[in-house]
């Protein structure tokens, strides 16, 4: 294939690209355009789950408080407990001491009967006998009513200390689960609050990697939909052509672009086969004054010469078009030739010879010429 066609196939090939990669930088943008908009939702809600967390803190630190509170006063209940109890057990042991007095004292005086008054004033040696005998007999009596006292008091101490301590259980119990629901309490708003609060950093966190991978993708598609159209302007540019000059006239194609002068053949001017979209250069600096002759296609420019000469390109294309009016140097790019069938023709190729000011071949006449002049600038 003709390396023209190839950059042509090429150059249709990267629009393709150009325009499938046009419509994904929307899609994306849109798509991107969505993650924006949930990631600024979820944001708030991030945001929100912030400020519940703070009031959550707040509450938090009512309940360490109370907590502390209820801490103090039990650590104060225990205290007053182990107080209470070593004091029950010197009651009860006080309680224990005396009615072990006590029933000694009662199994002394089973075992040996105390004498009666009668006993004792008739067992008396005079009066200062008696009286010490009664001394002593009441002493035993009020030693006796006393250990009962003692007793009795012993005993009350002892069932008023276990109904405190028994109170002071109870005070403790209640403190303790007081403090046990307050621990759970703070507990269970931390662990709601922390789920929340995960949650939407994890949601959160997810739709910003997808919309920074987003973009990052959108950037990438974004550098190669740039490279892409560079690659495609610097495809489209025209290429540079070697000019072959000689004899005062300049050959109408880049060097390489036509076959060799043993296939040109004389017509009204001279055919010279060529590709399609093979660029025609102005034979000698001149103005153009004219596009399209019949039988040669409606493209077909003609170049009137500085020199009074007037030449036509035959079965020309559209392409590369110099706009009639325009003055052009010689070797300048003013055309190309057509691809397919122009005018009346049976393939790309070039007629190029001379005519008059409209464009009308001065005919065969001077094909001879047109061939000398070709052949001297291509051999130049």
């Amino acid at each position: 294939m003709p390396r023209l066609r190839l950059v042509t196939v090429a150059v249709a090939v990267l629009a393709l690209v150009l325009v499938g990669s046009a419509r994904h930088p929307d899609a994306r943008a849109s798509r991107e355009n969505s993650l924006a908009a949930q990631a600024a939702r979820e944001a708030r809600t991030l945001s929100a789950a912030n400020g519940d967390l703070a009031t959550a803190q707040r509450r938090l630190n009512a309940l360490t408080a109370e907590l502390g509170q209820h801490q103090a006063a039990l650590a104060r209940t225990r205290a007053t407990l182990v107080s209470q109890r070593a004091r029950l057990v010197r009651l009860r042991l006080r309680a224990d001491l005396a009615q072990r007095y006590l029933s000694g004292v009662l199994l002394a005086d089973y075992e040996n009967q105390p004498p009666d008054i009668i006993t004792v004033i008739i067992e008396s040696h005079g009066f200062a006998d008696l009286l010490e005998r009664v001394d002593a007999a009441k002493r035993v009596a009020r030693s006796n009513a006393n250990a009962v006292r003692v007793i009795r008091g012993a005993r009350d101490a002892v069932t008023i200390e276990t109904r405190r301590l028994a109170g002071l259980q109870r005070t403790e119990r209640h403190e303790l689960e007081a403090v046990a629901a307050r621990q759970e309490a703070a507990a269970t708003i931390r662990e709601r609050v922390a789920a929340r609060q995960l949650a939407a950093a994890r949601a959160h966190a997810r739709t910003v990697g997808q919309l920074a991978a987003l973009r990052a993708q959108r950037r990438a598609l974004l550098q190669r939909l740039a490279a892409a159209r560079r690659a495609a302007a610097r495809s489209l540019a025209p290429a540079p052509t070697q000019v072959l000059s000689g004899g005062g006239f300049t050959f109408p194609m880049p060097a390489g672009a036509a076959v060799s002068p043993a296939s040109w053949t004389p017509d009204q001017g001279v055919d010279i086969a060529a590709p399609g979209h093979t660029p025609l250069l102005a034979v000698g600096s001149g103005t153009i004054v004219g596009h399209g002759i019949s039988g040669f296609g409606p493209s077909a420019p003609i170049l009137h010469l500085d020199d009074g000469r007037t030449v036509y390109y035959g079965h020309a294309g559209p392409g590369n078009m110099v706009p009639i009016g325009t003055h052009v140097g010689a070797g300048q790019v003013i055309s190309e030739v057509g691809a397919g069938i122009v005018g009346i023709s049976s393939g790309p190729h070039l007629e190029i010879g001379f005519c008059d000011g409209s464009g009308n071949p001065v005919g065969p006449q001077s094909a001879g010429t047109m061939m000398a002049l070709l052949r001297a600038a291509y051999g130049g």
